[in-house]
């Protein structure tokens, strides 16, 4: 099993690589790599030779809804092994191979026709694919939403592999889905991911900003893989000295897994490479815990907002049956300094509450009399909710519960 020890080097980019190397646009990335081997192989022995720990094949839109717009939707198997096989041959042993995944872009309802386990479902496929393949872990990157990148994180953890998942943000720091960093890593850390954070973005200075206190908060490695811009003719790129010299800033924040994504070549990982060996790495991992008087702190979330709770202090709203009017009582209690106690007692309320929990602008605790049903509020809720310890499941069920979505029982 992979073990994510900082510091540890990732790859720069593939996609921009690839391009200048002459691959065309609006072809599908996968198939053009097949075709053409050597570029990938050859790329990718130069980011090894950079001093990369972990080179990231190149599956990036490897799953059936992406590889359907090319009519190569029953590749989904075929192209990740022989994807894998070509970044195997790069590491050469020397260097471990993660798989990666990325967003399909469609919406969920109640925003869009897609449903939740639509999406898990496509990410499945490709990720058992990976696995079969030989991968040492699977990299799920550059998400614009805590909807996708939950999916991706529960269908991958499925495989028993260590997964790890970076969202990208726009200038405001914020997720294009409008979501809050901090809220969206806790949910994804509390969940299962091995290492979580930022890749992409717009460059070094809003990912190292974007990430700022945020290790501390965190029980896993976060992750720094930003952008260096693309090549452009008004030098607004980032230089290679420039990209590298962050890593020492990253170190001080308590990242410690550091790579490149778009405009990265090997030179900048060499230059990273440099800059890491002669910086000091500062461990601030944190995370949930309870102090010594018995008290709990915790963070729940949802995708805009972290909710940072003290458990002696949590006030609940009143019970909230998930009836038609369940909209109207979540937005009642916005402002309110409280919880919202949201009831699941069937299949019914769980989609319901599901399909109305983004309206929901204080935390949620949920008092569930069914486990199946409380399963699927879960999935639904994007975001890291409570757990009502008076629920009427068996306390084996509510921890297994608790576990595979990173809830917290109060």
């Amino acid at each position: 099993m992979f073990e994510f020890k900082e510091p540890l080097l990732l790859d720069g980019a593939t996609g921009t690589n690839l391009i200048k190397a002459g691959m065309p646009s609006g072809v599908c990335v996968e198939k053009w790599v097949l075709d053409h081997p050597d570029t990938i192989i050859e790329l990718q022995r130069a980011y090894v030779d950079a001093g990369s720990n972990v080179i990231t094949a190149p599956t990036f839109e490897a799953n059936r809804y992406k590889l359907s717009l090319h009519g190569l939707g029953d590749k989904v198997k075929e192209f990740n092994k022989q994807l894998v096989s070509l970044s195997k041959e790069a590491a050469g042993g020397k260097a471990a191979v993660a798989g990666n995944m990325a967003p399909t872009g469609l919406f969920v309802e109640p925003f869009g026709d897609e449903t939740f386990d639509g999406l898990v479902d496509i990410f499945r496929e490709q990720a058992f694919a990976l696995k079969e393949a030989g991968v040492d872990y699977i990299a799920c990157e550059t998400f614009m939403s805590l909807t996708e990148a939950r999916a991706a994180l529960l269908a991958a953890k499925e495989t028993g592999l260590p997964v790890t998942v970076t969202l990208t943000v726009e200038k405001n720091g914020r997720t294009l889905s409008g979501g809050n960093v901090l809220s969206n890593l806790v949910t994804l850390a509390a969940m299962g991911a091995a290492a979580v954070g930022l890749n992409c973005s717009t460059g070094p200075e809003i990912v190292l900003k974007a990430l700022s206190g945020v290790p501390s908060q965190l029980p896993v490695p976060v992750i720094a893989k930003p952008n260096a811009g693309v090549p452009s003719n008004d030098n607004s790129q980032v230089t290679v000295d420039e990209f590298a010299s962050y890593a020492k800033e990253f170190f001080k924040e308590g990242i410690g897994i550091l790579g490149g994504c778009c405009g990265t070549t090997p030179e900048y990982i060499t230059a990273l490479r440099e800059e890491m060996n002669k910086a000091e790495f500062i461990d601030k991992r944190g995370g949930d815990g309870a102090k010594s008087e018995g008290v709990r702190d915790f963070i729940a979330a949802n995708e805009k907002q972290a909710f940072f709770i003290s458990e002696e202090d949590l006030d609940f709203s009143h019970k909230i049956n998930c009836g038609v009017d369940i909209a109207d009582r979540l937005l009642e209690i916005e402002g309110e300094n409280c919880a919202a106690r949201v009831v699941i007692k069937n299949a019914d309320d769980a989609h319901e509450f599901g399909m109305n929990a983004y309206l929901a602008s204080v935390p949620v605790v949920l008092l569930g009399y069914d486990a199946d049903a409380l399963d699927t509020a879960l999935r639904l809720y994007q975001g890291r909710a409570m757990l009502d310890s008076k629920s009427d499941i068996e306390k084996d069920k509510l921890n297994l519960l608790s576990q595979k979505y990173g809830a917290i029982i109060i």
